[in-house]
């Protein structure tokens, strides 16, 4: 089955990049050329904008992937060529913000020429510190905003999506940490961009294999051959991968596919 493999998908937050480092493990790093070497195609499949891809510049210098992923789906790159994007309803963004306001709620946008949030909070400022990325300038927003977005994040925690659940009619809402959750359009989440990355390759899910730790990799676990929570992720998201690897910083990707004779 394994020696089937032709693509690999890897989160980012929680899989690849490491909190308690702030950073990517050489051993890591060393297993995705190795992947490469072996003509396995290797892809990024990230909640992040592309727009903030940059931080991860220790991890590009190294390794070449084949496929970004980006905005939980949003977006496909192919050698930074854009092959899909997708944004939010705009009626929906619009209400969104307003209720968002209503309630006075930090939030992020995300566009193709900007990245940008109405307030700071306590969540925020830890969750961009988590992932060591700049937090975006505060700009006055209200419901009269209609650039296109493609990533909408609410900073709250997660007992308060209730509010918006009954209000929008094109998007729907996934979460990577218990505070703050992303909109998406309907086809929006990453599932849907391996997906189009399956197709682009002419291939069979069953020849991918993909890697997660948050309740929006669920969907991508449950799509490809063989889907794996690191040991770091929740139970929801464990109880949907056909394996469940050691935590993030016990090496659970390589010693992965060292069991799986793919390194």
């Amino acid at each position: 089955m394994f020696e089937n493999i032709k693509i690999a998908f890897f989160d980012v937050d929680g899989t690849l990049f490491s909190y308690a480092i702030n950073g990517f493990y050489e051993s890591t790093i060393n297993t995705l050329i190795k992947l490469k070497e072996k003509g396995i195609k290797i892809a990024i499949a990230t909640g992040r904008p592309y727009e903030m891809l940059y931080q991860l510049e220790e991890l590009f210098e190294q390794v070449t992937f084949d496929y970004l992923i980006v905005s939980n789906g949003q977006s496909i790159y192919q050698n930074d060529n854009l092959l899909y994007k997708n944004f939010i309803n705009p009626n929906d963004v619009k209400t969104i913000i307003k209720k968002a306001n209503d309630l006075d709620y930090a939030y992020c946008l995300v566009g193709d020429d900007y990245s940008i949030a109405n307030k700071y909070n306590d969540i925020m400022v830890y969750a961009f510190e988590k992932v060591a990325m700049p937090l975006p300038p505060i700009v006055q927003i209200d419901e009269h905003f209609n650039k296109p977005a493609s990533h909408l994040v609410i900073y709250e925690k997660l007992n308060t999506m209730h509010h918006f659940k009954n209000i929008i009619k094109h998007t729907i809402m996934t979460s990577w940490t218990i505070d703050a959750y992303d909109f998406v359009p309907n086809n929006g989440v990453k599932a849907n961009g391996i997906k189009l990355v399956i197709k682009h390759l002419n291939i069979d899910p069953s020849e991918a294999i993909a890697f997660g730790d948050g309740d929006n990799d669920i969907e991508m676990i449950k799509y490809v051959g063989f889907g794996v929570a690191m040991g770091n992720a929740p139970l929801e998201v464990q109880e949907a991968a056909d394996y469940v690897c050691e935590h993030i910083d016990d090496d659970g990707i390589t010693k992965t596919f060292k069991k799986l004779k793919l390194v």
